[in-house]
């Protein structure tokens, strides 16, 4: 199954060296001001039944009691229980002290991914929905936490579920209004078991004694820490989370590999703290490893390099990584094939029209617009070589929300704006990207005509590396400005921003904790078009707390046109019109939004309303 963290035999590796770090004394002056809430679920509803799970929650509570923290450990041990409620009602008490400077939240279990949304399952999933914990939601309100670190570890996969999990919204651990204005924004690091998409794996030590290859890395970090990877802070030695990032990488598919596994498994961290956070400390002087690993070069690591050879620049540190093997990878890589695919795709150069859409790999049956007009379908398609073309009324002078209905009664719906040709590419039943390009006929073709291949090439790598998770600003605060900075500055054409970029580089801004970056391509993008994007206006908090039917005309289209912008709703606060919202039970996982069949039809009505 595709959520089973499987069996891998580790014939050559022994047990001590997979075993939990050594339990060191906490260094705490009064009440800990470090906490840990940590999880651990064997089984799941009628999932396979995990072997190491609750047995490496135990592992993580007592290494981190011993290093300070104050645990809560919850797990399914004994035939417990894990319940929502539960983790909840451990997060949200120590959240409202208002005194932690470091939350640790660990998961080990079942996890499923739909599209950019991640879940947790816990003990009554998937029957029960709201038995389950929604990563992303928790990630954006732990960046609302007025906690300096907040460390989310997952033991987990992050590949699609084999069932339907359409109707599965989790639930959000962080409690509302723990943020300060005007405090220091926190540092929210994050530490996967597996990159997005894919499976975290068990291993078998011995029999009957099995062990998550993740965690048992994690804990050997400290207990054999490599030479570069201890730092002095306060008096004491630590591995840093910088240094527990690498260590990571390198060694997860290096001990899969040294068993002749079949499979490979490659963590994916983002660090945002300081090169002196740290979660423990070493418990031994550094050693040597035996002798030295392949390179590990990950999708993470060429989208980096792609932007460090754009005005750009790196969004993220670049690794010391070896040139050929740099080289090797990118021959095969899924992300730069998807970049080249995105730069030869058709393009809508040649389309009389002043604004519209161009569709590839679909056909188009219907067009709806929320005004008093109709567009008109130039040309169908015909879901191969013939594209799709569709016209807006010259009637609209400010950006109107338009559904578009494929020929399988699927859809999605987007902005049409005035003055651009919205290129929409539909692959397997799924919007795979969408880009807007000012119109032959429109007022802005000359403005880029000069930066039509700078931003055409920024296009194509902004949108291949947001589907494969890795658009992101990483490094300190200081670091993730300037590169939010520099990003800016190659997002614009002339005065203005272009629409596109501005929506990725708006998500990227927001995961970063980028908050003043988001509020200015809103503020640009609102100027220039004279409506806000209704993904922008979100990530800016300009929607928290409103109903968006009220906004209608200032906010377009009325909903996310990105997929992971629904799993901001709930947190933010944001309430949809009731038909929009019900036909979100009906999205597919793609990186934009995509409804099935039944969700057009809630669509639909939901047009006429607006009308």
């Amino acid at each position: 199954m595709a959520i089973r963290r499987r069996e891998v035999l580790l014939g050559g590796l022994a047990l001590a060296q997979l075993a939990a770090a050594a339990r060191l004394r906490g260094q705490t002056n009064g009440a800990p001001t470090r906490a840990a809430v940590v999880v651990g679920v064997d089984k799941t509803g009628d999932l396979p039944v995990l072997q190491a799970a609750a047995s490496g929650a135990k592992s993580i509570a007592d290494w981190l009691a011993g290093e300070g923290f104050e645990v809560k450990l919850i797990d399914d041990s004994d035939g417990k229980v894990v319940t929502a409620d539960s983790i909840k009602r451990a997060v949200t008490e120590l959240v409202n002290r208002g005194t932690l400077t470091q939350l640790v939240i660990y998961f080990s279990g079942h996890g499923v991914a739909f599209g950019t949304s991640e879940f947790w399952l816990l003990t009554g999933a998937p029957d029960d929905l709201a038995e389950a914990v929604s990563v992303t939601e928790c990630i954006d309100q732990a960046n609302r936490s007025a906690i300096a670190n907040v460390v989310i570890i997952s033991d987990a996969c992050r590949s699609i579920a084999d069932f339907d999990t359409t109707l599965l919204h989790g639930t959000v651990l962080f409690p509302k209004g723990g943020f300060v204005p005007g405090a220091q924004s926190p540092d929210v690091d994050r530490f996967f078991g597996t990159r997005q998409g894919a499976p975290a794996y068990e291993v078998k030590l011995a029999a009957d004694n099995f062990a998550g290859i993740y965690t048992s890395t994690l804990l050997d970090a400290f207990k054999h820490p490599r030479p570069g990877m201890i730092t002095r802070v306060n008096n004491m030695d630590v591995v840093s989370n910088r240094a527990l990032k690498a260590f990571l990488l390198d060694q997860v598919p290096a001990r899969l590999r040294a068993a002749n596994s079949k499979v490979i498994q490659y963590p994916d961290s983002k660090v945002e703290s300081s090169e002196t956070a740290y979660i423990g400390r070493a418990a031994a002087l550094a050693t040597q490893p035996a002798g030295p690993a392949p390179p590990n070069i990950t999708i993470s690591d060429l989208a980096s390099h792609q932007f460090s050879l754009t005005p750009v620049g790196p969004l993220s540190s670049l690794r010391d990584v070896d040139a050929e093997a740099l080289h090797r990878a990118s021959a095969d890589s899924e992300l730069i094939r998807t970049q080249h695919e995105l730069l030869d795709a058709k393009k809508a150069d040649s389309f009389d029209t002043e604004t519209g859409f161009f569709v590839t790999g679909a056909s188009v049956r219907a067009v709806w617009i929320a005004g008093d007009q109709g567009g008109e379908i130039a040309d169908a398609g015909d879901s191969k070589d013939r594209p799709a073309l569709i016209k807006i009324p010259h009637g609209y002078q400010k950006p109107v929300t338009t559904a578009l209905v494929f020929g399988d009664g699927s859809g999605t719906v987007l902005a049409a704006l005035p003055g651009f040709i919205g290129s929409v590419v539909v692959s397997s039943g799924q919007v795979t990207s969408v880009k807007y390009s000012p119109s032959p006929r429109g007022s802005r073709r000359d403005e880029y005509a000069t930066e039509n291949t700078r931003i055409e090439g920024l296009r194509a790598l902004a949108a291949a590396s947001a589907k494969f998770g890795v658009f992101r600003i990483e490094g300190d605060k200081e670091t993730r400005v300037a590169a939010g900075r520099r990003l800016a500055d190659q997002i614009r054409v002339l005065k203005n921003v272009d629409p596109t970029l501005g929506l990725y580089a708006a998500y990227a801004y927001a995961d970063a904790n980028l908050l003043e970056q988001v509020r200015s391509v809103q503020s640009y993008m609102r100027g220039d078009l004279g409506a806000d994007l209704f993904d922008v206006a979100l990530l800016a908090d300009k929607l928290t707390g409103q109903q968006v039917e009220r906004l209608r005309g200032e906010v377009v289209p009325f909903c996310p046109m990105l997929t992971q912008g629904w799993q901001l709703l709930r947190v933010r606060d944001v309430a949809l019109p009731e038909n929009v919202q019900r036909a979100r039970d009906s999205l597919r996982p793609a990186l934009w939004t995509t409804f099935g069949p039944q969700g057009m039809e809630f669509i639909n009505r939901a047009i006429q309303l607006a009308r």
